[in-house]
């Protein structure tokens, strides 16, 4: 009875980050074109993906820039190595039921990441890889600092480019100025579509910070 209600207990810790994260992810997507121009440090909390960061890299100083990104993958990551580390194998099988088409790749990583764990997650810092680290036992000091440093380069990177293509950068943000209504009704719309196809696939959106 003691193991049931300790299991139940982390199912609920880890239940209410993940479905936040989920719903950060999809209302960030969402309103992207109107938070780009309006909020973008509001943007970069809820969807840190690579594409808003370029996007929001001219109106977004550098230590927010890195910071928000950085505390959010913190938070990310260590619900989904909890995960792996409470629940172990039935996390793995519980993430390959909910991967639909994107079962071959997540198999993959999962082949070759006990015999090479800090490469796979150097190069997947994400939620499947946070579930396999905390399921194989992987030092939480040494996946965080792979991981956290693989998702600093990525950041680093696309600020470099941002800088290097600014004048090109500056004509789409100007274009999506002009055009935010209608591309933020766009967005919803696909955002809702795509939500309900999934939830009815029981596919849940994979994210790397």
């Amino acid at each position: 009875m003691l193991f049931r209600s300790t299991e139940r207990t982390r199912i609920s810790v880890l239940a209410v980050p993940m479905a936040a994260f989920t719903v950060a992810l999809y209302v960030g997507n969402a309103l992207a074109p109107t938070l780009i121009e309006d909020a973008p440090l509001a943007l970069l909390v809820l969807s840190p993906k690579l594409r808003w960061l370029f996007l929001t890299a001219p109106s977004v100083d550098a230590i927010w820039y890195f910071t928000i990104p950085l505390v959010r993958a913190v938070a990310f990551l260590t619900t989904y190595y909890l995960l792996g580390l409470w629940f172990g194998d039935r996390a793995l099988r519980w993430a390959e039921s909910r991967s639909g088409r994107g079962l071959a790749p997540l198999l993959w990583i999962e082949r070759k990441f006990h015999r090479a764990r800090v490469p796979v997650t150097a190069l997947f810092p994400g939620n499947i890889t946070a579930m396999l680290a905390g399921s194989d036992r992987m030092p939480a000091s040494l996946f965080f600092g792979t991981a956290l440093a693989s998702v600093a380069v990525r950041i680093t990177i696309v600020r470099v480019l941002a800088d290097v293509f600014e004048r090109p950068l500056g004509g789409v943000l100007d274009w999506i100025s002009d055009y935010q209504l209608l591309l933020t009704i766009g967005t919803v719309t696909a955002v809702v579509l795509w939500a309900a196809w999934s939830g009815r696939r029981g596919v849940g959106p994979e994210e790397s910070p």
